[in-house]
């Protein structure tokens, strides 16, 4: 080889090391982004189902057809003795929906919007609700085919 083509070739070979340091170099030195927290143990969702009549834990209620699904409750007991409910629902325009603890008392409304969208934070006692329980919703008048009861929350 002449002194030519092996500077040449010095020149590729270094150009190629520098571009696989420079690409792969970073990959290694990092560690990526960290792994999500774990699950939190006391959190629970549940599907909130458009049905008429179940019992006070819900134990009737089914998720399996996706049509009838309104929204979701995602349920938070705490160690303070407290239980905290969000709920996301999709309903009717400009309908205000009752929330209830099952069998047990109101908890509040959710005002839908113009879209049907309605949003709600509510909170009870723990010992309100026992380890198994249930919500329901519905507008004033509970008319049929408008109210809705969640899956069974257990803990």
């Amino acid at each position: 080889m002449t002194h030519r083509k092996q500077a040449s070739a010095l020149l590729r070979a270094t150009l190629l090391i520098g571009l696989v340091a420079a690409v792969g170099g970073a990959a290694f030195g990092q560690s990526g982004p960290p792994p999500p927290p774990p699950p939190d143990p006391n959190l629970r969702e549940v599907a909130l189902v458009r049905q008429d009549e179940s019992d006070c834990h819900n134990s009737t209620v089914s998720n399996s057809d996706p049509s009838l699904i309104g929204g979701t409750a995602w349920v938070v007991r705490g160690s303070d003795g407290t239980t905290k409910v969000k709920v996301a629902i999709t309903g009717k325009r400009y309908e205000k929906y009752h929330f209830f603890l099952k069998c047990v008392r109101i908890l509040g409304d959710l005002q839908a919007s113009e879209e049907g969208v309605a949003e709600g934070e509510f909170s009870f006692s723990n010992a309100e609700s026992g380890n198994l329980f249930g919500f329901d919703m519905y507008p004033e008048g509970a008319p049929p085919g408008n109210k809705y009861q969640s899956m069974t929350v257990r803990y």
